[in-house]
């Protein structure tokens, strides 16, 4: 893939997975003196447990399906067709797509306790 078009994915996908981990309610609220682990903790499960979490998850499997479906299918377009092309391991973009997600899912945790802590 040329590197534009993997950076316009990642914003795009990066957009609507901070969308769906960011909770619209106040369930969890901390006072401004806790701890920053305590607050971290309380972010982690504050990201996690409501609805549209699941939303990130569907996309985040969705995503990773999408990768190995189109290079299976590639490679088998190209085999119907008599050409010997070499492609890169769907692993490592399924691997990094999987990483991006927990470097955003830590970035919003974080974000959060270090706005709480303070």
């Amino acid at each position: 893939m040329q590197l534009t078009a993997i950076v316009v994915f990642a914003v795009v996908w990066g957009g609507l997975m901070v969308y769906f981990l960011t909770p619209f309610n106040d369930r969890y609220r901390l006072d401004g003196n806790v701890a920053f682990s305590k607050a971290f903790r309380v972010s982690l499960k504050r990201l996690i447990l409501h609805k549209m979490a699941i939303l990130a998850l569907l996309l985040l499997l969705f995503t990773v399906m999408s990768i190995r479906s189109y290079f299976i299918s590639a490679e088998e377009y190209d085999r119907m067709h008599g050409i010997n092309r070499e492609y890169d391991s769907p692993v490592f973009y399924m691997i990094s797509v999987i990483i991006y997600a927990a470097i955003l899912y830590l970035f919003l945790a974080i974000r959060w306790a270090v706005k709480t802590a303070k």
